[in-house]
Formats: structure tokens, C-alpha cells, sequence
């Protein structure tokens, strides 16, 4: 068993390591998407700016009027014409050891037909 004067220098070593001491992710600037919401054509996320130490690992989760799209979590989405007359947007999650947060994109117009 380690002495907490042991436990004290890994833990020290570890925020050093670290650049400070851990801090949970924080949005900073929102996603966001680019493209025209228009079926066949690719919608574009950009993950938007986050903070947190260690730096955090960032999911996306695509979204039809607030509404999971199955298996949607890749930088680009092409709507479908199930998503005619909805609006698209992309959710954030970003995850670190001291926590996560997310932040959802404005939404895009809405979808029209091809």
C-alpha cells in the first residue's frame, strides 16, 4: 500500500503530465452545419470549439425535428425523403474522464424533395 506522500507525487506527476489539473468539457462555440437541406445533398457538421483537460472525445448524433436518426453520427448526413418537411440538426457530445457535456447546431430549414 502506497503513503499518501506517494499518492500525493503520482497524482502531482499526473496534473503536470496533464498541463493542470482535469476540468470537465465545455462548448464554446456552438456546431454547426453547412449545406442545403435538400434530399440527395450533403449536410456538413462542424463539432464547433470545446474546452477540457485531458482534451475531450467529440460524438455526433444527427437529428430530424429533435429526433435521433439511426446510425447518423458521421460528419456528413445526406437527407432522405423520410426527412422531407423536417428540420435537421447535429448534436455534440464531448466526453472526457471528468465528465461530458453537449451542445445541438441551429437547426436547418426545412427539408425539401430532390
Amino acid at each position: 500500500m502506497r503513503s499518501k506522500a506517494q499518492h500525493k507525487r503520482s497524482y502531482a506527476g499526473f496534473v503536470g503530465a496533464q498541463g493542470g489539473a482535469p476540468v470537465a468539457p465545455a462548448n464554446t462555440v456552438a456546431p454547426s452545419i453547412t449545406g442545403t437541406a435538400q434530399v440527395g445533398q450533403t449536410l456538413t457538421a462542424a463539432n464547433g470549439t470545446w474546452t477540457g483537460r485531458e482534451a475531450p472525445s467529440l460524438v455526433r448524433a444527427w437529428k430530424a425535428n429533435g429526433v435521433a436518426i439511426p446510425g447518423a453520427t458521421a460528419a456528413t448526413y445526406v437527407p432522405v425523403v423520410g426527412d422531407v418537411g423536417k428540420t435537421i440538426t447535429v448534436t455534440v457530445t464531448a466526453t472526457n474522464w471528468k465528465g461530458s457535456a453537449s451542445a445541438t447546431s441551429a437547426a436547418t430549414a426545412a427539408v425539401i424533395a430532390a
